[in-house]
């Protein structure tokens, strides 16, 4: 029975705030609406919260290890990650989805970080500020097999600072 509590314990602490995110949800729909005939089918939406980014921060920065310590860096102002991985069942045309077209994005005041179409994929980064600060980012991956939707919710500006000085990262992303 003690050992049952624990389980429950460690991973109740491990998961707090692990739920199915209807946002991303909504945002897959509108970009389903926005294609007539599309059809995504869910594979994965899950948001996890705060408990999850306290439990590994504090397990990577007790690591002696310079990767770990970085990113124990990363999550310490992440505050929750929604993501939702959706098969592209049927995408007509080839694919070229204009943001302006949804509204959503608009009204609630996101702006295009940046913006890349390549083949026949293409990928947004998005960011909302707040009082100065940038406390959401949004990714979206659309291409023939996935649609993919990615939030983050926390102080983002200092994840951004990092990201810029961290070289690698940083050649990373621009290939």
């Amino acid at each position: 029975m003690i050992k049952q509590f624990l389980l429950v314990a460690i991973f109740g602490t491990v998961l707090t705030g692990c739920i199915v995110s209807r946002e991303i949800s909504h945002i897959r729909n509108e970009i389903e609406a926005e294609f007539p005939g599309a059809e995504f089918d869910t594979e994965v939406i899950i948001s996890v919260g705060p408990g999850l980014f306290r439990t590994l921060g504090w397990i990577l920065r007790r690591v002696p290890d310079e990767d770990a310590n970085l990113a124990a860096a990363y999550l310490r102002d992440v505050h929750r990650v929604k993501v939702g991985v959706f098969r592209t069942r049927e995408l007509p045309h080839d694919g070229n989805l204009e943001l302006h077209t949804l509204r959503r994005f608009e009204r609630e005041g996101w702006s295009v970080a940046a913006s890349v179409r390549e083949d026949d994929e293409q990928v947004w980064v998005m960011y909302r500020e707040r009082y100065g600060h940038i406390r959401d980012m949004l990714v979206l991956v659309l291409d023939p097999n996935e649609l993919i939707i990615v939030r983050f919710e926390g102080d983002l500006n200092e994840i951004v600072r990092l990201a810029l000085e961290d070289e690698m990262f940083v050649m990373d992303i621009l290939g």
